[in-house]
């Protein structure tokens, strides 16, 4: 329903369903508004609500590839663009593996949303808030893209142009998410804060991947969410904890240099001042409850 009561409808458009990612990108080198589909829980909402529009929509729905989980060797997961959210927040080898992305993708929305939501659809809708991009940017994720010419691979924050925007190429399309298991030793954690528990974005989000030997902290990665245009890194509270034994004291200094980097913005008076807290918070919370649980698998993907 619309803000008068109103029932949203879809504008009329024409819908095709290639069977192959060469065909896809193909149709995708056409003359009009053309928009690729894959959960449809971002672009039918926006069509609906005007927000974007679409002479012909190419559904990737009947490639079967894209909804493939697969191993190319022992330490690497690789995640069709196809999977959806809820498969990556149910699957043990994943919350075993990767508990960060696992946890984020148990966040997003409503379990309707989830199970029609998919990994690559989250990634392409490229929102400073989204649940899923904080862990893969934190994990070294990176992506493979197919195009006319070929595929190509990059880093996964690379697909960012902006809210809202890729930077993929019009015939282009985001086909698998390549992850490799974090070293022995490593821990992580994905922190969120929301005025509402369910059904909401985050004010802010933090993920933290931290990687210990006897306690002392070998390497760290911060990454924020909601606190920017997009996803952003942490550099000088990484640095201060590379090297240092993990406490809360070593903690809650990372999270003040953190705070201090981002910036918010809000018209409302005292918002993102009360943001830049959040971040200070949620940091400290994320980094101890990622250096409480470093795992230890002799080098292979965990399977329990």
């Amino acid at each position: 329903m619309t803000e008068k009561g109103k029932p949203m409808t879809l504008p009329c458009f024409e819908l095709t369903e290639p069977t192959s990612i060469g065909e896809a990108c193909r149709m995708l080198q056409g003359n009009g508004e053309i928009r690729l589909i894959a959960g449809g829980t971002d672009l039918l909402v926006g069509m609906k609500r005007k927000g974007a529009r679409a002479d012909l929509v190419v559904s990737l729905s009947r490639i079967g590839e894209l909804r493939s989980m697969w191993f190319p060797d022992q330490t690497t997961l690789v995640l069709g663009a196809m999977v959806s959210i809820d498969d990556i927040s149910e699957s043990p080898l994943i919350k075993a593996n990767f508990p960060a992305l696992s946890n984020a993708a148990g966040k997003v929305g409503s379990p309707e949303i989830r199970n029609r939501a998919t990994i690559g659809g989250n990634i392409c809708a490229t929102r400073p808030a989204g649940d899923t991009i904080g862990p893969l940017i934190a994990y070294g994720a990176t992506v493979e893209i197919a195009g006319p010419t070929g595929a190509r691979s990059a880093a996964v924050e690379s697909i960012f142009g902006g809210s809202g925007q890729t930077t993929l190429g019009k015939d282009e399309i985001l086909t698998s998410i390549w992850l490799k298991r974090p070293a022995d030793g490593t821990g992580a954690s994905y922190a969120k804060f929301t005025v509402r528990h369910t059904l909401e974005v985050p004010l802010v989000s933090v993920t933290s991947v931290v990687s210990l030997e006897n306690g002392v902290c070998r390497s760290a990665t911060l990454v924020l969410g909601a606190v920017a245009p997009t996803f952003m890194r942490c550099p000088a509270a990484e640095g201060l904890l590379t090297g240092k034994e993990m406490s809360e004291a070593v903690a809650e200094r990372a999270g003040y240099l953190a705070g201090n980097m981002c910036s918010p913005t809000s018209g409302l008076p005292g918002l993102a001042h009360y943001r830049r807290r959040l971040v200070e918070m949620l940091v400290k919370q994320s980094l101890l409850e990622a250096a409480s649980v470093p795992k230890s698998n002799c080098g292979g993907l965990r399977t329990e």
